[in-house]
This record gives structure tokens, C-alpha cells and sequence, in this order.
């Protein structure tokens, strides 16, 4: 790979970003997301009722996703009115459910589509092939995201049981896993997403700036909202509703900016 200087890839990083409309595309996918966050779940818990096996997974990864990517007060509401609605609605039968799966697939529809326009791709991937990525996106998808997260724990617990660690030691642990676990998933989206290939190296650049844009974000997101009453101020018992919109808009702002910068490195390697 032919070596790109830090300059010349903001330049272009920023070009791409500009091109999309960075901003307009953030709070389109924020939109979707915040639109499709119950149809999402709810084909998830509706998935593992047919396979009580993945139910310990799937919980896993709720678990993972409340405690380490979102603001306490965005976690509770997520808790509380997200799992709650989708572990209800995952009862629903015949139309009803088609109608959520349909709904869920749009959401993942929306991140590859704006993926794409970063990476300027015009032509998609065959339809058929989309309905199969798309199925297996939301349903098996969070169980087995679930799995290797449950797997990787039982690693850790394996490795670190034999040995005497302070507190702080095991806090440090799970804080470098956690930020691998993101690397990873960051790199897996800006690899699989676009509809053509991307080279390894390429997206492990992307997800790993990504993934530390991410956790930077996440602790000046944490300490404004516990040092600023602002929201409370204005929106009292609502407050946490504000805030997960403004999180997920920040979130989608980070994943965008990871795609533009794997779209660059590959633009150099062309």
C-alpha cells in the first residue's frame, strides 16, 4: 500500500465526507435507527424464541451493548422501553412479524446504502444476495455477536483465574477488550458493507481510528451529560430521550467517518 501522508488523507477523508452530505447522512441513518431500534430487537428476541440455545447470547450482547456503548441515562431508557416493547412484540405472528422483519432490513438497508455513497458505488449487490445478508443481519446476527462475546469472556475468566489481579488490573483488562471487541466490529462493518472488496489492512485502519473515536466520544459524552443539568433543566423526566437521539447522531457521525477513511486508504491502494 502505497504510503498516504496525514494531510493528504484528511483531504481526501473530507472530501468524501462532503460529498455525502456528512451531517444530512448522520441524521438520516440516526433517524432510521431510532425508527427501527424496536423492529430491530424484536426480530432478535422473536429469532431466539425458536432457539432457546441462543437465549444466554443474546443476552449477552444486551448486556454489552447497555453497559459499554451508551450513556447511563440513554442505557436505562434503552432498558427500560426498547427490550421492554421488543420482548413484546416478539410475540406477534404472521403479518405482523413480516412487517417487523421488513422494517428491521430497512435499517440495514440504510447503513449499506450510505456506505456506499462514501465509497461512490452506484451499482449494488444482487437482490437476492441482499435478502440473505439482510436475514441473517437481523436474526441469527445479534445471537452469535452474543457468542463470541460470551466466548471471549470465558477466555479472559480462563486466562486471568490462575492469577492474583487487583480490582484495577481486571477493570483494565475488560476496558482493552472492550476497545478490541470495537476495533472489531468497526473493521467487520467497513468490510463487509461496501459492494466490492475491501482489502483487510484497509478496513483494520478504519475500524481502529473508529473505534478510538468511539471511546474518546463516549467519555466526553458521559462527563457533559453528568456535569451539564441542561437536559434536565429542560426536558425533566425526559431527559434521557434527548440524549440517546444526540448519542446515536454522534455514533453515526463516528461510523461514517471510519467508512470515509477506509474508502481513502483503498483509493490509494487502487
Amino acid at each position: 500500500m502505497p504510503f498516504v501522508g496525514p494531510i493528504t488523507l484528511v483531504r481526501r477523508v473530507s472530501r468524501r465526507l462532503n460529498g455525502v452530505g456528512w451531517t444530512r447522512a448522520a441524521g438520516s441513518l440516526a433517524f432510521t435507527t431510532l425508527l427501527g431500534i424496536v423492529p430491530l430487537a424484536t426480530v432478535a428476541f422473536a429469532f431466539v424464541a425458536q432457539f432457546p440455545v441462543f437465549q444466554d447470547f443474546l443476552r449477552v450482547l444486551e448486556n454489552y451493548l447497555l453497559r459499554y456503548t451508551l450513556p447511563d441515562t440513554a442505557a436505562t431508557l434503552v432498558r427500560t422501553y426498547v427490550v421492554g416493547l421488543a420482548q413484546q412484540a416478539a410475540s406477534l405472528k404472521g403479518l405482523w412479524i413480516l412487517f417487523v422483519i421488513v422494517t428491521a432490513a430497512l435499517v440495514v438497508d440504510s447503513v449499506e446504502t450510505e456506505i456506499n455513497e462514501i465509497w461512490r458505488i452506484g451499482k449494488r449487490r444482487p437482490f437476492v444476495r441482499r435478502v440473505m445478508v439482510y436475514t441473517v443481519a437481523v436474526t441469527a446476527g445479534p445471537a452469535l455477536l452474543g457468542g463470541a462475546i460470551m466466548l471471549i469472556r470465558w477466555i479472559i475468566t480462563q486466562s486471568v483465574s490462575p492469577f492474583s489481579l487487583a480490582k484495577g488490573a481486571l477493570a483494565d483488562i475488560v476496558h482493552v477488550v472492550t476497545f478490541l471487541l470495537a476495533v472489531v466490529g468497526f473493521t467487520l462493518l467497513y468490510v463487509i458493507a461496501p459492494a466490492r472488496p475491501v482489502k483487510w489492512r484497509h478496513g483494520l485502519i478504519g475500524g481502529l481510528l473508529a473505534a478510538a473515536a468511539f471511546e474518546v466520544s463516549r467519555a466526553i459524552f458521559a462527563w457533559y451529560v453528568a456535569n451539564s443539568p441542561t437536559y434536565e433543566i429542560l426536558y425533566g423526566a425526559l431527559a434521557a430521550v434527548p440524549v440517546f437521539m444526540l448519542w446515536v447522531f454522534v455514533f453515526w457521525m463516528i461510523v461514517l467517518a471510519g467508512a470515509a477513511v477506509t474508502a481513502s486508504l483503498a483509493e490509494s491502494g487502487d
